[in-house]
């Protein structure tokens, strides 16, 4: 390896911080996906053009450009530019990717980035914040009931508001903890549901093409049988033809139409119609699995939304008892 290619565990030290990343970690992404093999051939010391990056990515450069516009403005990318034309560090590259991989989730859009970058600095880092200043001013009330000697009322009394105060606290902190935890679950739920409805998605799709090439080929046995059927009810009349104009006409011969052939049409029709139906079913079966599998997304996502919410109201009980502490 070259020397000044990066070292992916250094390399993983610089995005502990960052969301994106987390989120990645957190739904899932094995190894070999957050860091594929031509991240490990960057240099660390050069830039590269927007062509080099959109190809690396598998990106057109229209759609490129635009990523790039908007994470520069969310603060997310570095506004690096040599005259009209963006270069990129090793750093920039990785921080398009895990966006790319990110936006890959179903329902995934550059809101969704933008809402996770201000949610990293306004609510989480504030709700982080909140929670070790809390912690602090425990271990202040609990130096503060060591000052004073027992027995003393006013005391007692003090110690009992600042004892339910720490109660108070102890009891958000947990709340917010616990649905945390629940908000990862039903992330995680929603990736599986996603996944599943990507691979429903496919099956469907894979059976509206096989459904398309089935018909395609009923219809054309509807018309040979029509043709057969047509031959042998007048071959008496075609036998009495002139065998050479027949054949002209027609390139067949009139011998080469059986009662047998058009036993094996009618047989081959109904065969490809019984398919046709089966196959009908299974596309019927799928699109309601789908449907019922939006309307679990669509629960999951509800949940969610209400143990966020819960946990606003949890921090803003916070935020009023340490400003009556």
């Amino acid at each position: 390896m070259n020397n000044d290619n990066i070292e992916i565990e250094k390399f993983k030290s610089l995005f502990l911080e960052d969301k994106i990343y987390n989120a990645l970690k957190k739904y899932g992404y094995k190894e070999e996906v957050l860091f594929p093999e031509f991240i490990k051939t960057l240099n660390a010391k050069r830039l590269y053009t927007s062509l080099e990056v959109s190809t690396m990515l598998n990106m057109n450069v229209s759609s490129f450009r635009y990523y790039v516009t908007n994470l520069c403005k969310f603060e997310y990318l570095e506004n690096v530019r040599e005259g009209r034309n963006y270069k990129f560090n090793y750093i920039s590259i990785y921080k398009l990717y895990l966006v790319q991989q990110f936006l890959k989730r179903q329902g995934k859009n550059l809101n969704n980035v933008k809402l996770l970058l201000d949610e990293s600095v306004d609510s989480y880092q504030k709700e982080i914040k909140l929670i070790k200043n809390a912690i602090k001013r425990q271990d202040q009330y609990i130096g503060f009931l060591f000052k004073f000697e027992k027995g003393n009322m006013q005391t007692n009394e003090e110690v009992q508001v600042l004892y339910k105060k720490m109660k108070i606290i102890e009891k958000v902190i947990l709340s917010w903890n616990e649905n945390q935890e629940e908000i990862f679950r039903i992330e995680q739920s929603l990736y599986i549901l996603n996944q599943k409805a990507f691979r429903i998605n496919d099956e469907i799709n894979i059976c509206l093409r096989k459904l398309l090439y089935l018909e395609s080929d009923f219809n054309i046995l509807l018309l040979k049988n029509d043709y057969c059927s047509k031959v042998h009810e007048h071959k008496d009349f075609i036998k009495q033809t002139k065998k050479g104009l027949f054949k002209r006409l027609l390139n067949n011969s009139p011998l080469d139409v059986r009662d047998s052939e058009c036993t094996n049409l009618s047989k081959q029709i109904q065969d490809l119609k019984n398919e046709i139906i089966v196959e009908q079913e299974r596309k019927s079966n799928l699109e309601k699995e789908l449907f019922l599998l939006y309307k679990e997304i669509e629960r999951e996502t509800t949940k969610k939304m209400e143990f966020t919410e819960r946990n606003r109201e949890f921090i803003n009980t916070f935020i009023l008892n340490l400003k009556s502490t």
